[in-house]
């Protein structure tokens, strides 16, 4: 104690309450600013960097897409074209000799069959003419033809064949004694012989 200072007097305590260097009064609740508040305008701009990064994902994949659709476009146009200006297929014109291997018969397989060769009279021979149709009949007794076979354009002396398989009904039996006759058709219409056709 000094002297001269009476002992029932105390100097003044200063005052503990902290102040904040904002100027707040004693007694204030010492709370804190959140921080993002600060730093909102960074948050921001990330956020607009990284939708930016979509938006320019998102406009290449469209414009890939487009480019695709573009492409399959003009592939189809190209085709539709091309088949357009293409020349159309020329048909063979009428009573055009037919190849060999479709004028001429084939030899079928093994079973029952009728076979031989015709001929026709060297006087005859400067009438037919390519596109003539050959057809041999087989009779039987004097019913209707029994098995026919035509042959187009055919070569003389021709080798011909009959088998089951040129019956005329489906399900008859390919058997018995038969009648053969042979017939040239200029038309090739079947039936009755037409007036030029040769017929033996």
């Amino acid at each position: 104690m000094k002297p001269g200072i009476p002992s029932f007097v105390r100097p003044p305590v200063a005052s503990r309450i902290p102040v904040e260097s904002g100027g707040r009064k004693p007694g204030t609740s010492l709370l804190r600013a959140p921080a993002w508040p600060a730093d909102a305008s960074g948050a921001h701009r990330h956020i607009q960097a990284h939708g930016g990064r979509r938006s320019r994902r998102g406009g290449v994949r469209t414009s890939v897409l487009s480019a695709l659709t573009l492409v399959a476009l003009a592939a189809v146009v190209i085709i539709v074209l091309a088949r357009s200006l293409a020349p159309p297929e020329q048909a063979s014109p009428p009573g055009a000799q037919p190849s060999r291997e479709t004028s001429q018969r084939v030899p079928a397989s093994d079973g029952p069959e009728i076979t031989g060769t015709i001929t026709v009279a060297p006087d005859l021979t400067r009438r037919v003419q390519d596109g003539w149709v050959l057809f041999v009949i087989a009779h039987k007794a004097a019913g209707p033809p029994f098995a026919v076979s035509r042959i187009v354009s055919p070569r003389f002396p021709l080798a011909y064949r009959l088998g089951p398989e040129d019956v005329m009904m489906a399900g008859s039996a390919f058997d018995g004694e038969v009648r053969l006759s042979a017939r040239l058709s200029r038309t090739g219409a079947a039936g009755p012989a037409q007036p030029g056709d040769l017929e033996g």
